[in-house]
């Protein structure tokens, strides 16, 4: 998705979050006593801080926060590429450097400014960087950058899949100067790390490898004097550059570049922009840093490691006590508890807090919106009945809100599997020997399937879903006949399932699924499409996936039945259900519920079973009441409206109107024709980019009976200059895709487009329609002639994010690239080189958008 579109899904899911009480938060205290807080009225006993030794509250990170303040004011208001506070250099030179045995380290305002501080001193144009795509979004903000503007290579490898990391390393080291490999030192999420033995092999691959750790969430509660769980089993080296956060456990602010390199740190500091021109740390943050490096130096964190320590030892056992589904077992404070739907996640977040717990709740865009979770944090000063007490309600609570949900077990694991490297899967899967959910659909439903519409009654299924969109009996049939697993094109091999849910003998939902290749780009921007089309022209199929989508790809609009009434959410629920095991019966990750109309119960039910909402172009749509050309223009909204239908409808007698359909066949040399100009449009227009629709469709629909193509000739004949594909379907009329000849109308006021839509209200009209669909797209035209927008979404189940961030790494570079290019570029432009007369056509490549 594009990034409007990307932040709209955030929105959603984050205002639903918001409106259950998880995310945004605001506690009520008036000081906070240890880990307890208020939100809302309660008092709960939290296990979500990341300050996992609980220093915070240690009198002489206060005082000694207090007495630099006092010293130094609120703060040192100079950029350090001028002037630093006298802190500095005790934290920078002596008290940091001694907790990871180096001679001195860069302290920084962030973690985040740390990473694009030292990737200039790192990455240039002959170098190349391989990222775990579960590598924190500061580091691949900061890399994606820095390759964007050194040109330095990008590569990014699924977290799940790290071994080829190695293959991949050893390719480009051959052709690099440097090779980095960027990883987490313990992953935020999961709180799962890298082996030291797998390091250890990167580094071996060649001389030139190097590794780059962001080991925010390992410091102070691991290795000797706090260093931090990547140095406590791996030797920093000449080759290791590390960097880590004090926000955390360390319990003040800022975060530290560490490496052996002096020359390397002094580069950093010299070039990494933001060392110089972002705010420094205030003095209260460098005075209580001073006070925690000494704690840290001191025997006594030994015994506040320990203590923490302890408290993870019991978190374990009791998981594997209590068979709670924690997605890795390590000696990590993080506790991922794997729920998978955020429905799940949701409820068993509000039990807990109902006893009195405070949790995280995991879910998009942090995690895939099916692969959602409890993240909890264990501190030293949580004490060992309040771990207990925390457990033992997850336990509790699991086996009635997977029912509640209607998830077993094995769907969770199989949710999971796969997300950690092959060498990091634990040996005792997340299944247990808890009961599993005997009944799986509310209600008494049942779900009925078939592979093919020849299965079904058509009167039946018509009943249902025969005048929604385009998926009648007879238009299926044709479908199916053209798109096959034997058509030479693999864009073009098509599987379907058509499911119907039923409460006893009542069918309450009904939708056709349909396996296919899609673009990865679909419900990206025109200009992302560009930019993707200009390198499938080498690589037809780059950035493609198979995905079961809700219709197909010769569709648009409504492609699902839901009965109303007290049993439709169960109903949704069910249907969806249907779709993601045919998701996962074609071997598919992604999941596609298209064309849905404004119904926020709809979308706040499926949002809870792991989809996201993903705003697309809206529907057009025509009201009529027909009564004659000129009562139509008549009763337009505006003048400009009236106006200009007025002026295209004098236009009318310019041109011959033809209908073809099953009894008036089109000849072959017409179909040629008609697809032709189809193609035309269809490269122009990528605002929704799908793959073309084969010439054979055109036949295939005519000669089911239920479609009908309007063709435009000029007066007297000669070749048909515009058409379009429509279905009638009792009181409404469906225009589904188009095709239009602007050559020889290039210098005059005729527009053929403009012609065709007004041929197509005045089919609609005369066959006593009460409405015209004219699909998504070209808002500007269809609005003119009295067309009204609704919004449509499409909710997306996508269980592997992996492709998407390759596919976001592309759009990021490419815009970032694009950006330097135009910095670059003549500031003036040429008019000639564009065609004014494009914005008249319609703007999508999409069925729908006649």
């Amino acid at each position: 998705m594009d990034a409007s579109s990307l932040r709209e899904a955030i929105f959603q899911v984050h205002s639903h979050g918001r409106d259950r009480g998880h995310y945004f938060l605001s506690a009520e205290d008036q000081r906070f006593d240890d880990r307890h807080i208020s939100v809302a009225g309660k008092r709960l006993l939290s296990f979500g801080s990341c300050s996992y030794l609980g220093l915070e509250f240690d009198p002489r990170l206060i005082d000694g926060g207090v007495e630099a303040y006092r010293r130094y004011g609120t703060q040192t208001s100079f950029s350090r590429g001028y002037l630093s506070c006298p802190l500095y250099p005790e934290l920078e030179e002596d008290l940091l450097p001694r907790i990871f045995g180096v001679s001195r380290v860069l302290l920084l305002p962030s973690t985040s400014i740390a990473h694009h501080v030292v990737m200039p001193a790192l990455l240039a144009e002959n170098d190349a960087i391989v990222c775990d795509h579960q590598v924190h979004r500061s580091v691949d903000d900061a890399i994606t950058l820095q390759c964007a503007r050194s040109g330095a290579d990008k590569v990014v490898v699924k977290h799940g899949e790290l071994e080829r990391s190695l293959d991949v390393v050893a390719r480009l080291a051959r052709t690099h100067h440097h090779v980095w490999f960027a990883c987490d030192g313990v992953y935020s999420m999961y709180g799962d790390y890298l082996p030291a033995g797998f390091l250890h092999d990167l580094l071996a691959v060649a001389p030139n490898v190097r590794l780059f750790v962001d080991d925010a969430h390992g410091m102070s509660w691991a290795g000797d004097r706090g260093c931090g769980h990547l140095l406590s089993r791996f030797p920093l080296g000449e080759r290791v550059v590390l960097v880590t956060s004090l926000a955390k456990a360390f319990a003040t602010g800022g975060g530290v570049v560490v490496a052996q390199d002096r020359r390397l740190l002094e580069t950093a500091r010299l070039v990494g922009g933001p060392f110089s021109f972002s705010g420094p740390l205030r003095p209260g943050d460098l005075g209580a840093s001073i006070a925690s490096a000494r704690i840290h130096l001191s025997p006594e964190l030994a015994a506040r490691q320990a203590a923490l320590r302890a408290r993870i030892e019991q978190a374990n056992a009791l998981c594997r006590t209590l068979e709670i589904p924690l997605l890795i077992e390590n000696e990590a404070p993080i506790f991922f508890i794997a729920l998978g739907r955020v429905e799940a996640v949701y409820l068993m977040a509000e039990r807990l807090r109902d006893q009195g717990f405070h949790v995280n709740v995991s879910g998009f865009p942090a995690v895939p919106a099916s692969r959602g979770g409890l993240r909890i944090a264990i501190n030293a000063i949580h004490d060992e009945a309040q771990v207990d007490a925390l457990f033992r309600a997850i336990a509790e609570h699991l086996p009635a809100v997977l029912a509640a949900v209607g998830v077993t077990r094995d769907e969770v694991e199989e949710q999971f599997a796969g997300v950690l490297p092959s060498f990091l899967r634990a040996a005792r899967p997340l299944t247990s020997a808890v009961q599993q959910i005997p009944e799986r659909y509310p209600d008494a439903l049942t779900v009925e399937t078939h592979a093919s519409i020849e299965q079904l009654d058509a009167e039946v299924w018509d009943a249902h879903v025969g005048d929604l969109s385009y998926i009648d009996a007879r238009t299926l049939r044709a479908i199916e006949r053209v798109f096959h697993g034997d058509h030479p094109r693999r864009e073009h091999r098509w599987s379907f399932r058509y499911v119907r849910i039923r409460r006893g003998d009542e069918v309450v939902a009904a939708a056709p699924f349909t396996t296919l290749l899609m673009k990865d780009d679909t419900f990206m921007s025109a200009e992302v499409s560009a930019a993707l089309e200009r390198e499938r022209l080498a690589d037809p199929y780059l950035f493609t996936s198979r995905a079961v989508v809700m219709g197909n790809m010769a569709s648009e609009g409504e492609h699902m039945f839901l009965a109303p009434g007290a049993g439709r959410s169960a109903a949704l629920i069910a249907l969806a259900e249907a779709g993601v095991a045919e998701m996962k019966a074609q071997g598919c990750s992604t999941l596609v519920l298209r064309d849905l109309g404004d119904d926020p119960e709809l979308v706040r039910v499926l949002t809870g079973q792991g989809f996201v909402p993903v705003p697309l172009l809206e529907r057009h749509h025509v009201p009529l009441d027909w009564r004659g050309e000129d009562a139509f223009i008549a009763a337009l909204a505006s003048h400009g409206q009236r106006r200009h239908v007025r002026a295209v409808h004098e236009q009318a007698p310019l041109f011959d109107l033809e209908i073809r359909d099953s009894h008036s066949a089109a000849s072959d040399d017409e179909l040629h024709r008609m697809y032709a100009l189809y193609r035309r449009m269809a490269a122009k227009n990528l605002r929704i980019n799908i793959f073309p629709l084969p010439p054979e469709l055109l036949r295939a629909q005519l000669e089911s009976g239920s479609w009908e193509f309007l063709l435009l000739r000029r007066r007297g004949g000669g070749p048909v200059i515009a058409w379009a594909a429509a279905r009638p379907t009792g009181s409404e009329y469906r225009a589904l895709y188009c095709g239009v000849d602007y050559d020889d109308f290039r210098a005059g006021k005729i527009n053929p487009y403009r012609q065709l839509l007004w041929q197509l209200v005045r089919r609609a009209g005369r066959l006593g329609c009460a409405r015209l669909h004219l699909g998504m797209g070209a808002r500007h035209e269809k609005t003119r002639f009295g067309a009204t927008a609704s919004p449509a979404l499409a909710l997306v189940r996508a269980d592997d994010a992996y492709q998407a961030t390759r596919l976001q790494e592309f759009v990021t570079r490419t815009a970032l690239r694009s950006s330097a290019d135009h910095s670059q570029a003549p500031a003036v432009a040429v008019r000639g080189d564009i065609d004014d007369r494009r914005s008249l056509e319609p703007q999508v490549r999409y069925p729908g958008r006649a």
